[in-house]
């Protein structure tokens, strides 16, 4: 049966680091890879890509270079929560959760009978199509029921006026902090404000109620430091998302550009 390494991790308590994937591109993916991250956040909400041939082959290079795929859909929709899964996906994080009734949503749609409603395919990647002699379906559901995660996004004012309803619902894996979207919900028109004193607040709240659940905290770290990755892992950040591909290409480009195209334009030969 396939393995869930990031849930792995979070089972035996420690933290887990990965990376974004806004571009799309496999090769971007492997290095992620090969350089010893623990998983890529493969976003289909803010891209062009989505639940098509194209993603379950991005899931399949994750496999290939031993680190879990986790995606990002652009809804709470049944069928995109359940085809993630059967391209092999390790978790499904749905934005925007607002209620409980949200998140049971979700429960639905991530787990088979009895625990939830999942709609059944056998001839699918994560089955790996039923091709092993000894392929055991019961068991196939079981494991699937056991190891496929669920990551409720925490990104609007409205959770936090649900949040004690919404941590009661069973089958919650992690929970994402969308600090930028909390902070515009709020009129805090700037990136990755978590240490503005009203969206700390909101934070602190969510990591102290989902601590005492024994639920993980997922957040993309801003600035990339340590000191910022051990701060966070230190509040319930158990799975740490260290930007983007796009955004880390980004910054070494001008980093580049300032230290050395800009000062050798300065030079006469």
């Amino acid at each position: 049966m396939r393995i869930n390494k990031l849930k792995q991790l979070m089972d035996e308590g420690k933290a887990a680091a990965g990376m974004g994937l806004f571009s799309g591109d496999p090769v971007f993916l492997e290095i992620i890879g090969h350089c010893g991250l623990d998983f890529v956040f493969i976003d289909t909400e803010h891209t062009p890509f989505g639940q098509d041939r194209d993603l379950e082959n991005l899931i399949r290079a994750a496999d290939a270079v031993g680190i879990s795929a986790v995606v990002r859909i652009a809804h709470n929709d049944e069928v995109a929560i359940r085809k993630c899964f059967e391209f092999g996906a390790a978790a499904v994080a749905v934005p925007h959760i607002k209620t409980a009734k949200d998140v049971r949503k979700m429960v639905e749609a991530v787990k088979f009978p009895p625990m939830g409603k999942r709609g059944v395919a056998s001839d699918v990647r994560a089955s790996n199509y039923c091709a092993a002699e000894d392929f055991d379906w019961a068991e196939y559901i079981r494991h699937s029921n056991e190891n496929t995660m669920l990551i409720p996004m925490c990104e609007d004012p409205e959770f936090f006026d649900n949040i004690d309803e919404i941590l009661e619902v069973p089958g919650i894996s992690a929970i994402l902090f969308g600090s930028t979207d909390l902070s515009m919900a709020m009129g805090i028109q700037k990136l990755y404000q978590i240490d503005n004193p009203q969206i700390r607040q909101k934070f602190e709240i969510l990591s102290q109620k989902a601590g005492e659940k024994g639920i993980p905290l997922v957040c993309t770290i801003a600035p990339l430091t340590f000191e910022k990755a051990w701060e966070m892992a230190k509040q319930g950040v158990r799975i740490l998302i260290l930007k983007n591909d796009i955004s880390n290409f980004k910054n070494m480009v001008q980093e580049l550009a300032a230290n050395i195209v800009k000062p050798l334009r300065q030079q006469k030969f």
